[in-house]
């Protein structure tokens, strides 16, 4: 099916990226190619997974708890899923890892792929930044997440207890741009992970180009991943390639260790896995058999 071959590929990146690079620092600087399908990654747990184990769900029981974070007169609504009675050990501590939609889409149409992460014993969370229509600031939307994990990090947010120093960030499209914009701001976070991240620029105060100064200054791990079906075409390519995911991989000039991969078959909407609740901002946007190109 579809979504679960999605599911499984995304999964399998999360634990390649961030649940390696939040365990342990690298061995050696540089960019890095794709992980081979049968490494192992550190993730606290015995035994360590593989990236076939992590496209399967994990041995956690989850729950769920939703709350709003409130920046001057903006409010940011938020859903947090986390282990909680475990057929294994639970970590005292376990990682965050802090989700930002794209463009107008609802964090909601990511919800299972949230679930999923959780099931490995991560509190994985994912809010929705304030975006108007026709006037959206990226360096205001930025605060948001950012006061939401200030909230997350407060005692009585939630039931459980977080490993502070290690929190990971990730985002689609926008909220990839976002989550690298706030990981440069952010000493707090550990590693960044983009679904399709669009570097969508304009007039610098409200729209930035972050790729030279933001991106390339970062010395923390860096995963992107993208589709090229949708870099060019039509009245107005979803994922142009002059501002993609490649892009955001090639300035990563400073990280530790940088990975770029390329989802062959898909359409960046099929990086939802919730794709019902995506509504207006996905009507326009064709959704590919990524199955039958992944063969």
């Amino acid at each position: 099916m579809q979504q679960t071959f999605w599911r499984s590929q995304l999964i399998a990146v999360f634990g390649a990226l961030v649940v390696g690079a939040l365990a342990s620092p690298p061995a050696a600087a540089g960019l890095l190619a794709c992980p081979a399908s049968g490494s192992v990654f550190l993730d606290g747990f015995e035994p360590r997974p593989s990236v076939a184990d992590l496209s399967q769900p994990g041995p956690f029981a989850i729950t769920t708890r939703s709350g709003v974070s409130v920046r001057a007169s903006r409010c940011i609504p938020w859903t947090a899923s986390y282990p909680t009675s475990p057929e294994s050990p639970r970590p005292p501590r376990p990682p965050l890892l802090l989700f930002a939609p794209g463009f107008q889409i609802p964090s909601s149409a990511y919800a299972d792929l949230m679930s999923h992460v959780a099931r490995w014993g991560f509190v994985a969370v994912h809010a929705d930044p304030v975006a108007g229509l026709f006037d959206p600031s990226h360096p205001a939307m930025v605060l948001d997440p950012r006061a939401v994990l200030d909230s997350l990090r407060a005692q009585a947010a939630l039931p459980i207890a977080v490993d502070a120093g290690r929190i990971a960030l990730a985002g689609h499209r926008l909220g990839g741009k976002l989550a690298v914009m706030m990981a440069g701001a952010d000493a707090r976070v550990g590693a960044v992970y983009g679904f399709d991240p669009l570097n969508n620029a304009g007039p610098p105060t409200d729209l930035p180009n972050i790729l030279r100064k933001s991106i390339a200054s970062q010395a923390i791990p860096f995963g992107f991943a993208g589709e090229l079906l949708d870099g060019s075409g039509g009245f107005q390519s979803s994922a142009p390639l002059a501002f993609n995911y490649q892009t955001f991989f090639n300035a990563a000039t400073s990280a530790p260790a940088a990975y770029e991969w390329t989802l062959q078959g898909a359409a960046h909407i099929d990086l939802l896995t919730n794709p019902e609740q995506c509504g207006f901002a996905c009507s326009l946007c064709p959704r590919r058999d990524a199955d039958s190109a992944a063969g």
